[in-house]
């Protein structure tokens, strides 16, 4: 089989979400030029740039510590562009819980990737840019614990036996990331949002991308877009799971 026709193949098993985890050697597509460069696993975050923040656009800038956590010996990347009520953390857990029951690996055996784009953004941002119940009233989101219209961001810091939940709270953001989950967000996606909210709130683009900034969830890294985020994740041995 052609080197083309065999990526244009494993492109449909992606696009179907088919691929299974570690199915994807890092060297995969190598024949069509999409192969990791050497030199990504060195990169840091860039002096004077706190982890997480958005970067200046200078090669090299981009906080790349991340690829040296993609270390399991399954790996695999969810790729989350709609919130869907959370579906994407149901299926990080699940990715984790499945492993620790049938083979009883634990969460420092795998590997998951979890990028957060277009339309699911708000699930990376802090409760002050869910206060003003926006993001709530688009996306139909209730509050874990009251069951109203939510204020704050539903996905993190949900307590035990909270009624309205929609993910356990082992399977919650926050908690994932403490598993040793990756979670990385689309910049485009962040700065398209920060232009709708400097609309809604009267205030300029860059203050709204300031607002941003603070409100990132601690421990999210951005990225330069959602699709690089994947493709790379892909490059290090993830599959990959259409994650809606």
């Amino acid at each position: 089989m052609s080197a083309r026709r065999e990526f244009l193949r494993r492109a449909g098993l992606l696009a179907a979400g088919t691929v299974a985890a570690g199915a994807v050697p890092p060297t995969a597509f190598a024949a069509v030029g999409t192969a990791p460069l050497a030199s990504d696993a060195a990169k840091t975050t860039a002096p004077g740039t706190a982890p997480g923040t958005a970067p200046g656009t200078a090669p090299g800038d981009w906080d790349m510590s991340w690829v040296g956590r993609v270390t399991g010996t399954y790996r695999m990347c969810f790729d989350a562009h709609e919130i869907s009520e959370g579906t994407c953390l149901h299926q990080v857990r699940s990715f984790l819980s499945g492993y620790a029951d049938t083979l009883g690996l634990a969460d420092a055996d795998l590997s998951a990737v979890l990028v957060v784009r277009h339309a699911a953004v708000p699930m990376v941002l802090d409760d002050a840019l869910w206060a003003d119940g926006a993001f709530a009233e688009e996306h139909e989101l209730v509050d874990p614990e009251t069951g109203e219209p939510a204020r704050r961001n539903p996905f993190v810091r949900v307590p035990a036996g909270a009624g309205h939940a929609l993910t356990w709270p082992d399977g919650a953001l926050d908690t994932l990331m403490s598993r040793g989950v990756i979670v990385l967000a689309c910049e485009l996606a962040l700065n398209n949002l920060a232009g709708r909210v400097a609309r809604r709130k009267s205030i300029s683009r860059d203050e709204a991308r300031a607002l941003f900034a603070t409100n990132l969830l601690p421990g999210v890294i951005r990225m330069p877009s959602g699709i690089f985020a994947t493709s790379h994740a892909q490059s290090l041995g993830c599959g990959v799971l259409n994650a809606v």
